[in-house]
């Protein structure tokens, strides 16, 4: 079978616990640090459930494209500022990031064809 259905519906309700959690720390507290914690959060636990559905193998390759990711954005505010500061950098490196990985765990949620190396 290509695509487990109950292990994507329990993936599931871990992702709407964590948006539960994110929600309330959120309406809690609405400084900057509890928006960079969430996204930290968030970003740790779709790579970790990528990681459960891709393999350790086929995950090195999303991981990898993160990295040229981070790279990227160093080149461009190296380019754009004529230097590279972390206060501008983290950021938007997280924003990219979180994006990125929704993009590889959606992927991932499809990925039973992928062959057993």
């Amino acid at each position: 079978m290509l695509v487990d259905y109950h292990h994507i519906l329990m993936e599931l309700v871990v992702i709407l616990l964590l948006w539960g959690l994110t929600f309330l720390a959120r309406r809690i507290n609405r400084g900057s640090r509890v928006r960079r914690l969430c996204r930290y959060g968030w970003v740790l636990v779709l790579w970790v459930l990528s990681i459960v559905n891709l393999g350790p193998y086929w995950f090195a390759y999303p991981m990898a494209l993160w990295m040229l990711l981070a790279l990227g954005l160093i080149f461009v505010q190296l380019i754009h500022n004529h230097e590279f500061i972390y206060r501008r950098y983290w950021p938007v490196f997280w924003r990219w990031s979180v994006t990125y990985a929704v993009i590889v765990f959606i992927g991932s949620l499809f990925s039973g064809g992928l062959p057993l190396i």
